[in-house]
């Protein structure tokens, strides 16, 4: 009890001489305060494929979804850019950046007797996988950056325009140049961008939109939130399925869903407002048939 006691009492004393130090550094001296940067470190993992052959595994293809794996993650996690506000007048080859997650240098697993893993291989010819080791978070992902190639920017102007994907991505899109298509809820009256899934099968959708950036002012000494983006599902018809909720600052997912064959449309929208507080940029991630996300919703399935 006694040791108890005053290792809190140092703690209050240590938390105490800071407080009084920050004061003193704002008050009086004007010293600049910049943020300790915060790392993400996060999980990865790949699919299961079957050993081809005695031991060959596709380790560079198992490697590369192992690392989409770790950008959703990094995205679910709410990493983002964060950009010193008053370096904005710097050239914007320096400023666009994307989140790019930093593949690991060792550590990960190769190759599973999980029950997990029903791949439905043979003995001879059992699963391969990669993944981060649960218990040694050495072995996990940093969340970094890389530096944006405007070629690959992506989002549709509208429903008839929409752009097609037709397999697990994260896409790159810039709402800066966009309009305001889509009629959603009130107040979402900034620009917004349409894509198309079609499926031949019933298929599980996950998807989730991220803001690029957030600002870091050393003046005020605060971290200004990136905006915060919405996210929709509608039907073949362009009805309403699911509305994207709040998953963190920044980011908006929509639950896992089961739907039927047929065409499908994703809607990135915005406030006018929230919007123009980042840079426009955003990053959308679809998931068909991954689990990278959960459950399957089945309350908003439109399978019958």
């Amino acid at each position: 009890m006694y040791g108890q006691g005053s290792s809190s009492t140092a703690f209050f004393t240590a938390r105490f001489l800071t407080i009084g130090l920050l004061l003193g550094c704002l008050g009086v001296m004007g010293c600049e305060i910049r943020p300790k940067p915060f790392l993400h470190v996060v999980e990865y993992g790949s699919i299961s494929s079957c050993r081809e052959g005695a031991a060959h595994c596709s380790w560079d293809r198992l490697e590369r979804d192992a690392e989409l794996s770790a950008l959703v993650n990094c995205l679910l996690a709410g990493a983002n850019v964060l950009e010193i506000k008053e370096e904005r007048g710097q050239s914007r080859s320096m400023l666009r950046r994307v989140v790019s997650p930093v593949p690991p240098r060792f550590g990960y697993e190769r190759g599973s007797t999980s029950d997990l893993d029903s791949s439905g291989c043979s003995e001879a010819n059992g699963p391969c996988f990669v993944a981060s080791r649960h218990d040694r978070p050495v072995t996990w992902a940093s969340c970094g950056t890389r530096v944006l190639d405007e070629d690959e920017l992506r989002g549709g102007a509208d429903l008839h325009r929409a752009d097609g994907l037709d397999h697990t991505d994260v896409v790159t899109g810039s709402l800066s140049n966009a309009t305001d298509d889509h009629s959603g809820p009130t107040r979402l009256d900034g620009p917004d961008h349409w894509y198309r899934v079609t499926v031949t099968q019933p298929t599980r959708i996950e998807a989730a939109v991220a803001a690029n950036r957030a600002l870091w002012s050393g003046v005020v000494g605060l971290v200004q939130s990136p905006w915060q983006p919405a996210l929709f599902l509608l039907s073949p018809d362009g009805s309403q399925l699911q509305q994207g909720y709040v998953f963190r600052a920044g980011v908006t997912a929509l639950l896992p869903a089961e739907v039927k064959p047929g065409t499908y449309y994703l809607v990135v929208d915005s406030s006018r407002l929230e919007w123009k507080r980042g840079d426009g940029l955003y990053r959308l991630y679809v998931g068909l048939n991954r689990h990278l996300m959960g459950s399957p919703n089945n309350r908003g399935s439109s399978r019958k």
